[in-house]
């Protein structure tokens, strides 16, 4: 997908198949910023090509312009003929959907909401990826990392614990469901994914998420997998150089046995 420059403090990226037009949104929603979100929107939902999906999962500020747009576009996807779906939401978005005061914006807002894994099971997950983010510090001397726990209802990555990071990065980070991050590709991959130089990285380059590692001081990153005995996916961990990093074939070897046998060390 390839994203627009940013603009006002939000960048937009759309991508058009099938009949579909996904668009993504990144960056702060308010009364500056709606506009460039708003152009897109009524292009897409004005012209009926069956369904048009929004992911906000990069929306790290929503203010009321921001819902009164979300609404509006949802009536004017309907007069059209078409659908207007939210896919995925940041919670800086939920919150103001749900204290709107407008029964769309609830709709909306429960129509995003998953069932949330059992205590027990994300008691389980969240030991699982500690101690696997533990052994990753120590296998690659990094000062930054995170580790994230896989909601397999809502299909994303949520972080659980971290090193060295602070807002913005946490705040955007705080979910993943793409391909434009590391842990995102490990995760679908279900393989390791070792990035040298964050800059120049295919993962990277021309995303919202490049600019968001700059300002956290990345630049290199190692993402694992963490998957269970019959291969599914419990979470990814993450580490984070400051400076672009070569990483040796020793910390590649351990860092796949990590990837396989994680769910062991607990």
């Amino acid at each position: 997908m390839e994203w627009s420059e940013p603009s006002r403090s939000v960048s937009v990226g759309v991508a058009r198949a099938d009949g579909r037009v996904t668009i993504r949104v990144a960056g702060e929603l308010d009364i500056a910023s709606v506009p460039v979100l708003a152009r897109e929107l009524h292009r897409a939902v004005e012209r009926p090509v069956g369904r048009t999906s929004l992911d906000l999962s990069r929306v790290t500020f929503c203010g009321t312009a921001g819902v009164e747009l979300l609404l509006d576009a949802r009536l004017r996807a309907a007069a059209a003929g078409g659908s207007l779906a939210v896919e995925r939401a940041h919670s800086a978005v939920l919150r103001p959907l749900r204290s709107c005061g407008d029964v769309e914006g609830l709709r909306i807002a429960q129509e995003l909401a998953t069932a949330p894994l059992s205590a027990s099971e994300q008691a389980l997950r969240l030991s699982v990826v500690s101690a696997a983010l533990s052994a990753a510090f120590e296998i690659t001397g990094a000062p930054m990392g995170n580790a994230q726990v896989h909601d397999p209802a809502g299909g994303v990555l949520r972080i659980v614990a971290q090193r060295g990071f602070h807002h913005p990065f946490l705040t955007f980070f705080e979910t993943v469901a793409d391909r434009e991050t590391a842990c995102g590709v490990a995760a679908q991959d279900r393989k390791p994914v070792l990035v040298e130089e964050v800059t120049v990285s295919p993962v990277f380059l021309g995303t919202p998420a490049l600019d968001v590692l700059a300002e956290a001081g990345v630049g290199a990153c190692a993402s694992v997998p963490i998957t269970s005995g019959d291969g599914a996916l419990i979470g990814v961990v993450s580490t984070h150089h400051s400076q672009a990093t070569e990483w040796t074939d020793e910390q590649r070897r351990v860092l796949e046995g990590l990837a396989r046998a994680a769910h062991l060390l607990c």
